[in-house]
């Protein structure tokens, strides 16, 4: 449960001062297995607990997972490996919202603000759909345009005349290659602007020709996480919006 929910609780009526004091209490640090979960990390930073699934085994995961659904009414795996195989586990039980690179086990979150989300090419969908899974995750609505890339410039300006009708706090752009398109959108936005590059590429560096194009760029406005970062960049545009 995130802070943002704990308080829609307790104005409802539906949560007691004691549970309440609960949730901010130190018995909510526990333990699954060998591993310790800070199953209090919503209440602090208004984001779910995210697993990172890389190099655990599926029964680790599970276990995790299993465990953090007890208190929470939604977990988030990152770069699980078994993000099928955590699907069918979990299914029956609670909705599933799974991708390649992130999967979300639970309820999603009623949503606060919006955020465009922009991708150069078709190759970038995996991480673009990473962003657009964790947005939901957190609370904010994704606003997706995909295969918007600098190689024809004028498909990126319906993408962010929607945005700026539809009021946007701020701007995901993910794109490989050489990164071209998140200075080009910082340039026609008065908005944050988030980065992702992308390992998409060929060639002489080719997987940070994006990385060092984004960080060079002259755009005030935008800011670069690392490599196929979608989560990352995710979460600091929904806090955005969410704190508008």
């Amino acid at each position: 449960m995130t802070f943002d929910e704990l308080f829609d609780q307790i104005q409802q009526g539906k949560i007691s001062k004691e549970e309440a004091q609960r949730h901010f209490s130190l018995d909510w640090m526990e333990t699954a297995s060998r591993y310790i979960l800070d199953v209090n990390r919503g209440m602090r930073t208004n984001i779910p607990e995210i697993i990172y699934g890389e190099y655990k085994t599926l029964e680790q995961t599970i276990e995790l997972a299993t465990k953090l659904l007890e208190e929470h009414p939604r977990v988030v795996v990152s770069r699980s490996p078994f993000y099928k195989e955590l699907n069918e586990h979990f299914k029956n039980d609670f909705p599933v919202l799974w991708s390649v690179n992130a999967t979300v086990i639970g309820e999603m979150p009623a949503t606060k603000g919006k955020v465009l989300v922009i991708s150069a090419g078709s190759a970038d969908h995996p991480v673009t759909y990473e962003c657009e899974v964790i947005l939901k995750a957190v609370g904010v609505e994704p606003l997706v345009f995909e295969d918007r890339g600098i190689a024809h410039p004028t498909r990126v300006l319906e993408a962010i005349k929607q945005g700026i009708e539809q009021d946007v706090a701020a701007v995901i752009v993910v794109a490989g290659m050489e990164g071209a398109l998140a200075p080009f959108v910082s340039s026609l936005v008065p908005l944050p602007v988030i980065g992702v590059p992308t390992s998409v590429g060929y060639g002489f560096r080719a997987k940070e020709a994006a990385l060092t194009s984004m960080l060079a760029s002259c755009a005030p406005n935008l800011t670069v996480v690392n490599i196929d970062g979608g989560l990352r960049a995710a979460v600091v545009a929904a806090l955005i919006a969410k704190n508008r």
